[in-house]
């Protein structure tokens, strides 16, 4: 018998870097022979991944949530997600199953950073307001 555990605060993250969302089982057994879906992203079965939804594929794995970790023999059952966007934001549901056992829990995933269209924004109010400026000087 095991217990799913996450982190109990949001993990935050910049746009365009790596993370790892944290989920493993309490009492340390071998995940390897385990049912782990981390929904949306993928579906882990019979020693292999089956599945990977097609916008988190190239760019996702079952990883160590840290050096420490032994990964999946020691029940560590993290995600990793490259190359995030604001679109990955939101939450990840951590479900394992075994034949007498099964957990879940959710890992929210928080993006930090400017979306482009922040950045044409402020862009834009520049411009307005130097062109002001320069309007307003000249009738001086």
């Amino acid at each position: 018998s095991f217990t799913v555990v996450v982190p109990g605060d949001p993990v935050v993250a910049h746009v365009g870097s790596t993370v790892i969302l944290p989920c493993w089982i309490s009492s340390p057994e071998n995940a390897e022979a385990l049912e782990i879906r981390c929904n949306p992203v993928l579906h882990y079965n019979h020693g292999k991944i089956q599945n990977i939804h097609e916008c988190f594929r190239n760019r996702t794995s079952l990883s160590p949530r840290s050096d420490q970790s032994g990964g999946l023999k020691d029940g560590d059952v993290s995600l990793r997600l490259e190359k995030l966007t604001f679109q990955d934001e939101g939450s990840f549901h951590c479900d394992v199953s075994g034949d007498t056992s099964y957990g879940s829990k959710v890992v929210d995933l928080k993006i930090t950073g400017e979306s482009k269209t922040t950045i044409h924004v402020l862009m834009d109010l520049h411009l307005i307001r130097n062109s002001y400026c320069r309007s307003y000087c000249t009738l001086l």
